[in-house]
């Protein structure tokens, strides 16, 4: 961090400069997460002599348009800078489906993410591979559903965050891949379906 000086020999001007408060407003992001995206060196940072931090107005709003700027990014990785910034989001972080899930959950969420989105990005090729595809995305769909049923998630929780999900992808990928990602996307719904319904008919039916 670079100390800056806050009196009126300073060469920038004052409206250039932003609290903590005032970024996190311009980004929609709280806090925490504005803290943690300076210590990891995504945004410059400064501290003034009393120690409060500072961030230059045109760092901050450059970092807010990266990503529709990032014209050399992989579908993929545009994606994943799309949800990672929409989690720091205090809109999102308030949603009963992400507050749902414990900080353990969550871990497993991301990995599960990582997963479905390097299955919904492939490309389909063959009719044997687009089949494959389908029938993969399903499993996962199952292998999700069932471990956010065992911990205690909701069907509708789950559904709402995967929907989350799906929109980031498809807001990063190109309108020809939509209709794929989607069919695909579809598959991961009704496995996650079937495993919620499986974890129903399996649960021990209560004495009266």
């Amino acid at each position: 961090m670079v100390e800056i000086q806050t009196n009126d020999n300073q060469t920038t001007e004052k409206s250039q400069w932003l609290s903590l408060r005032d970024a996190c407003r311009l980004l929609d992001v709280s806090n925490t997460t504005l803290r943690q995206w300076a210590d990891n060196g995504y945004l410059r940072v400064y501290r003034t002599p009393g120690g409060h931090r500072r961030f230059l107005r045109e760092d901050v709003e450059s970092f807010a348009n990266a990503p529709e700027q990032g014209r050399e990014d992989t579908t993929e990785s545009l994606a994943l800078r799309k949800i990672r910034r929409s989690l720091g989001r205090n809109d999102v972080l308030q949603q009963p489906w992400y507050q749902s899930v414990e900080e353990e959950g969550k871990i497993r969420m991301r990995l599960f993410g990582r997963r479905l989105l390097s299955l919904l990005l492939q490309e389909a090729g063959p009719r044997r591979r687009r089949q494959e595809l389908l029938e993969e995305s399903h499993l996962l769909g199952r292998e999700y559903g069932s471990e956010m049923s065992e911990r205690g998630v909701t069907l509708k929780d789950t559904i709402e965050a995967f929907v989350f999900f799906r929109t980031m992808v498809l807001d990063s990928a190109i309108p020809s891949s939509w209709s794929r990602i989607i069919e695909a996307a579809d598959r991961v719904l009704v496995g996650m379906a079937d495993s919620y319904e499986n974890s129903e008919l399996s649960a021990p039916v209560e004495s009266k």
